[in-house]
């Protein structure tokens, strides 16, 4: 084969090459479709080592968070795995190396022996972590989550971002150009070596060097145990920085936080720091132009301040070594050689073209107290102040005894506020301060700049938000850096809450405590209310005395409750107990156990006059030292409930018993009633049982009485109570009324109407509640009686025998010449018979109720007429008398008695005279059942015939 056709072979190859194009990706689902060599179990997979083609693409599905776990080496090539989750629905565990390729996005929390992201642009977004290998991540690669290596070295390329810390106690962290880190770097050594890198945190190194690059910054502060700190041209650093080390400052670098090292080294000048600057064992060389807004102090280390150098506040060798001052260089506030107090110039050489400066200030310590205190007094004492409120002290330099004011004292001071509640710690005699006392949580220092013109003495304006029982006013000089004379106030004082806000009571609902309803009503009717002794809520904020109050959240105290009469219509003179068992947290005074024994409604208010008993002693007045609330109305409290106290037992009347002294029963559905009606008091009561004296006589007076009759015996019939009204209650005037039967009162025992019932010894109750519906309202409910009064089995005066009775009318014959004798026999059922009711001795029938009709031969209407206006019983027999119509009037007539409550038929009252409209006794408890009917509902009637003759007797003599 010629070359030609070779070339033309090999042309043609690359075409089709180039036409197959690479080979298709995968689209992998857990669950699902999972890649050769994966499974699932519970929801999470194990693979072992797996390389991913070109644009494979790993999709998780429900259920998560899941757990890939990879036994082995994992290649993602240029993959996508849960591109459309987050990092919280996935964990990659590798068993292994993980190697990630170009322009890959993986967004998982991820775990592997060792991650090489070498080619760069890659997406992590999650977090990385490593058992033992390095961590690399490579150019323009973002990471949304930490970086964590145990021992393995992490190396960030160009442009990297990681969006949280980098963290690595054995290794060492390398940083490239430009990258940004957000969170803190921690690592035995951290190299920036290119710069332009942004830390958004801290850059802690633990055992080796720190170097930040050429125009870095570091939002935090800068640290390493033992390593040195090397700190290049223009950083910028926002915090601090310190070490036991070498510290290496770079051309026109800024470092805003105070400095601490061994050995501070400024060759290049031109830098700035914005606090103090201190050597512990070494020197301190400034270039030119720097500038120290606080304080120089070297230990035991010579100081040279280059040319032009400013420092703001003292320049302080305190072990006497040389201080050199380079032409132009600025000591502000002068020069220390030894320790404050007892300076000299004599550690210095002044090669400023100048004239030597002053020496620093000699204050031994401070002290603070009111602005009142006399002038040129040394200590004094601070009365209570409010928190949020400004208030003035005057601080002062005093030498070490604290007897006399240094009246040369100049520079700048920092003031704090301690909290000196705890007294375990020694008290330092030179300070006055016990290493107990803390800077009070949540405050912030201030800065007094003292002249000469102030003679040692300056006032200061201080606002604390926040409340301290018991608090001291520390000053110590300088204002930044190591502190050279430290003062502590002589005098303790409270900052007290300025009041006692948002003070209320309130409840979920009558009986209960809680925070839905405002308990401040006031008047007579309406409104919430709440029932006395039942628990109910009081809440009470202190806040401080800033134009927009906060709370004070120190604040702990137990305030007092002071109850007093108010000036509503519901306030009485006479108040009942209240309990507030108070809790304070946060500021917050609260209980939910809150009670009070009376009716009615009161004022109140809270007062707490320990919370500043600090201040006792030291001629602070009670308005000073006392935190109130305002006064407000709490109310209006009704009675939980009502008792109800027998007072006079009643006796019920046997039927006729005081006309009638020899009756002893009483007919079933004969009406009753009391020889003694019953009496009882109301009582209206708090939850304990005791009288709310207060609830008003009106509303008493008003009570909805509830009267019930029973019968005690199952057996027996109902009591019918339709003729008795309800009784009458009368209002005393404190809290209780007297509750009255009427004495007209009349009852029944039901007389059954079909079936009757043998006698019977009767039990009946009587029952009585009451309740007052006049507080219902929104969230109010009625006071009722809970256990209602029963006067149970009432005696009778006569006896308590019922019986069921009906009344016997019989036919009658005889002369129409003379009288006829109807006779008439009251009966009751016995149990087993209607018998004679011979225990009747006081039933008796008037002549009206008896019916004359269907007359029959010769005789007429009003023929015949009742010799008597009524008919009375012995032994529960009668005899009614029809007067004789005469001779030739012979006939018959039914009679029948009226005893239903509707009459019928005619009457006649004498003979001859005009029949009229019948009347009846109205005693239906001695009805009959007729032949055919059902129900003893019927009057009883007869026939009376004259002029017809029937005796049994075969032979009667007449005896004249």
């Amino acid at each position: 084969m010629n070359r030609i056709a070779i070339a033309l072979l090999r042309s043609g190859l690359l075409l089709l090459a180039c036409i197959a194009g690479p080979a298709l990706a995968t689209n992998y689902t857990f669950p699902g479709a999972l890649p050769a060599g994966c499974s699932s179990s519970g929801g999470n997979y194990t693979c072992g080592a797996l390389t991913l083609g070109y644009n494979d693409t790993i999709t998780i599905g429900a259920p998560t968070p899941t757990t890939i776990t990879i036994n082995g080496a994992f290649s993602t090539n240029t993959s996508q795995i849960n591109n459309s989750g987050t990092a919280g629905n996935l964990s990659l565990v590798v068993n292994g190396a993980m190697t990630i390729g170009y322009q890959s996005r993986i967004v998982a929390n991820i775990t592997a022996t060792s991650i090489n992201d070498s080619s760069g642009q890659v997406t992590f977004g999650g977090s990385l972590a490593t058992s033992t290998g390095s961590i690399a991540v490579g150019y323009a690669s973002t990471v949304a989550g930490s970086i964590t290596s145990t021992s393995g070295a992490i190396t960030l390329a160009g442009t990297v971002q990681a969006a949280s810390s980098v963290t690595c106690s054995g290794c060492t962290v390398t940083v490239g150009n430009l990258a940004r880190i957000t969170g803190n770097v921690s690592a035995k050594s951290i190299v920036d070596s290119n710069g332009g890198v942004m830390f958004g945190g801290s850059v802690t190194g633990t055992t080796s060097n720190v170097t930040i690059g050429n125009a870095s910054t570091v939002a935090g502060s800068v640290s390493s145990t033992s390593g040195a700190i090397g700190l290049a041209g223009t950083v910028q650093v926002a915090g601090s920085v310190s070490c036991s080390c070498a510290l290496t400052v770079g051309y026109q670098a800024r470092i805003n936080g105070n400095v601490s090292a061994t050995t501070v080294t400024d060759s290049n000048g031109q830098v700035t720091f914005g606090g103090s600057v201190a050597t512990t064992t070494g020197g301190m060389a400034l270039g030119y132009g720097s500038t120290i807004a606080g304080g120089a102090t070297s230990t035991s280390g010579p100081l040279s301040l280059g040319g032009t150098s400013r420092i703001n506040q003292c320049v302080q060798s305190t072990g006497s070594a040389t201080i050199t001052l380079g032409y132009g260089a600025v000591a502000t506030t002068g020069v220390c050689c030894g320790a404050t107090g007892s300076c000299t110039s004599s550690c210095v050489v002044n090669n400023s073209g100048g004239a030597m400066p002053a020496l620093c200030g000699g204050a031994g310590r401070f002290n603070a107290f009111d602005t009142g205190t006399t002038a040129g007094s040394a200590t004094g004492v601070i009365h209570t102040k409010i928190a949020g409120s400004a208030f003035n002290v005057a601080v002062v330099a005093v030498d070490t005894a604290s007897t006399s004011v240094t009246t040369t004292f100049i520079g700048s001071v920092k003031v704090e506020l301690l909290d000196s509640s705890d007294n375990t710690g020694a008290l330092t005699s030179s300070t006055g301060c016990r290493s107990s006392w803390t800077v009070a949580a949540g405050t912030a220092s201030s800065t007094l700049s003292f002249a000469a013109i102030d003679q040692g003495r300056k006032n200061i304006a201080l606002t604390f938000a926040n409340a301290w029982r018991d608090a001291r006013v520390r000053v110590s000089y300088p204002s930044t850096g190591t502190a050279t004379s430290v003062g502590c106030s002589s005098d303790n004082f409270a900052i007290r809450p300025a009041s006692f806000a948002s003070f209320r009571a309130t409840d979920a609902t009558l009986l209960t405590a809680g925070t839905t309803r405002t308990l401040a009503n006031s008047a007579l009717t309406g409104g919430n209310v709440h029932k006395a002794g039942q628990p109910f809520t009081v809440r009470a904020t202190a806040v401080n005395g800033a134009g927009s109050p906060v709370t004070t959240t120190n604040y702990t105290g137990t305030p007092i409750a002071f109850a007093s009469a108010c000036g509503g219509a519901a306030c009485t003179g006479s108040l009942g107990v209240m309990t507030l068992p108070t809790t304070t947290t946060a500021g917050v005074v609260s209980t939910s156990t809150a009670t009070y024994t009376e009716a009615g409604a009161f004022s109140l208010q809270l007062v707490d006059a320990d919370f500043a008993s600090v201040d006792a002693a030291d001629g602070s007045t009670p308005a000073e030292m006392s935190i109130a609330s305002p006064t407000i109305t709490v109310g209006r409290f009704v009675p939980d409930h009502f008792e109800i106290v027998s007072l006079i037992t009643p006796v019920l009347r046997t039927f006729n018993s005081s006309s009638c002294p020899s009756r002893s029963f009483t007919y079933m559905g004969q009406p009753f009633g009391y020889a003694t009606a019953p009496q009882a008091s109301v009582l209206a009561r708090n939850l304990a049982g005791a009288t709310t004296a207060n609830y008003p006589s009106a509303k008493l007076s008003a009570l909805t009485i509830t009267q019930a009759y029973t019968p005690l015996i199952a057996a027996t019939p109902g009591v019918d109570s339709s003729a008795a009204t309800l009784p009458t209650v009368t209002a005393n005037n404190n809290g209780t009324a007297t509750v009255a039967a009427q004495a007209s009162d009349m009852l029944k025992v039901v007389r059954p109407a079909t079936t009757p019932l043998a006698p019977f010894a009767a039990d009946i109750a009587l029952t009585w509640s009451v309740t007052d519906s006049s507080e219902t309202g929104t969230g109010n409910g009625s006071i009722t009686t809970p256990t209602p009064l029963t006067m149970a089995s009432i005696a009778f005066d006569m006896g308590n025998e019922f019986r069921f009775g009906v009344l016997k009318l019989n036919s009658a014959y005889g002369s129409e010449l003379i009288n006829m004798a109807v006779p008439l026999e009251l009966q009751y059922w016995n149990g087993s018979a209607f018998a004679t009711n011979a225990a009747d001795q006081c039933s008796t029938l008037s002549a009206g109720s008896l019916a004359l009709g269907t007359y029959r031969g010769n005789l007429a209407a009003c023929e015949t007429a009742p010799g008597s206006a009524s008919v009375a019983f012995t032994n529960g027999r009668g005899i009614l008398r029809m007067l004789p119509p005469g001779s030739g009037n012979s006939g018959s007539a039914d009679l029948t008695i009226n005893l239903g409550a509707v009459a019928a038929g005619q009457q006649c009252s004498t003979v001859g005279a005009a029949a009229t409209a019948a009347t009846t006794d109205n005693l239906p408890w001695l009805q009959g059942k007729g032949p055919a009917a059902a129900t003893y509902n019927v009057n009883p009637s007869a026939r009376i015939s004259f002029g017809q003759y029937r005796s049994p007797l075969i032979q009667l003599r007449e005896v004249y």
